[in-house]
């Protein structure tokens, strides 16, 4: 076990750095009279540059390599693939009706201000460069930092129950934004109980990507209307069912094989 492997603290450290490289990259957009809006999706150029630093240095300073930080489980990429992705599909697509009402009812008590509002619309209504940065950029770099580095390194420190829920909070706090925290909270819990027990970042990065790429079509046809209770309550059954099912996969592999944290 790598003694380097990032506590709270340490975590804490580095998403304040992210931030503060975010701000120096932007604002040397800035001075060379490249100008990104508040919500830009052009604007994860930053993002990727930002993030890619931390994530080199973090992984230098762990002695992580790339195949281990995408997938240390002693099973195969492509049986992880096969054998996880439908129960989280099944998830995510029951979660794009109640979860997202769940968020809306949410909102009713912390409601957004305009400039929020005005960055969400901005980001959601740039075709392709969106479906790029919200499906693609985001779920990747995302997961390789919280999933990969901050969640890796709390195992290593705290209990997995305590290291799920912390790094969770730390993504809901990256968010920078009341109305998305809890939904990045809880979404932060269930990528970081995919992570812990596949021991691989492929089902929360495709986890991550289905619901980003879910909340950015039912952006196209919003009605600003809560769904039915029928719906609702169906839809949780379908998202049940696949956590369900993803359950018991795990439960056989934890009685087939004996798992050791990195």
């Amino acid at each position: 076990m790598n003694k380097n492997q990032p506590n709270l603290l340490i975590a804490f450290a580095i998403v304040i750095t992210l931030f503060a490289l975010q701000i120096l990259i932007g604002a040397g957009f800035y001075d060379a009279g490249i100008i990104f809006k508040y919500g830009d999706p052009q604007s994860s150029v930053i993002s990727v540059l930002s993030t890619g630093i931390i994530i080199t240095a973090s992984m230098h300073f762990t002695g992580l390599t790339y195949p281990t930080l995408f997938h240390s489980s002693i099973n195969s990429v492509s049986s992880t693939v096969a054998v996880l992705f439908p129960p989280i599909f099944i998830v995510i697509l029951g979660a794009m009706w109640w979860f997202v009402d769940f968020i809306s009812f949410i909102a009713l008590f912390m409601p957004e201000d305009k400039a929020s509002l005005d960055m969400l619309n901005r980001m959601m209504s740039s075709g392709f460069i969106t479906i790029i940065a919200i499906c693609v950029i985001a779920p990747l770099l995302e997961e390789m930092l919280f999933r990969g580095i901050i969640l890796r390194g709390f195992l290593s420190h705290y209990s997995p129950k305590k290291s799920i829920i912390l790094s969770a909070l730390l993504f809901g706090i990256f968010h920078l934004n009341l109305y998305q925290i809890p939904a990045a909270f809880f979404l932060g819990c269930f990528f970081g109980g995919l992570y812990y027990f596949s021991r691989s970042l492929w089902p929360s990065i495709f986890a991550h990507a289905i619901y980003n790429g879910g909340i950015y079509m039912l952006s196209m046809n919003n009605t600003n209307e809560f769904n039915s209770f029928i719906t609702n309550i169906i839809t949780f059954i379908v998202s049940l069912c696949g956590i369900l099912l993803l359950a018991r996969i795990f439960n056989i592999k934890l009685n087939l094989y004996i798992r050791k944290l990195d």
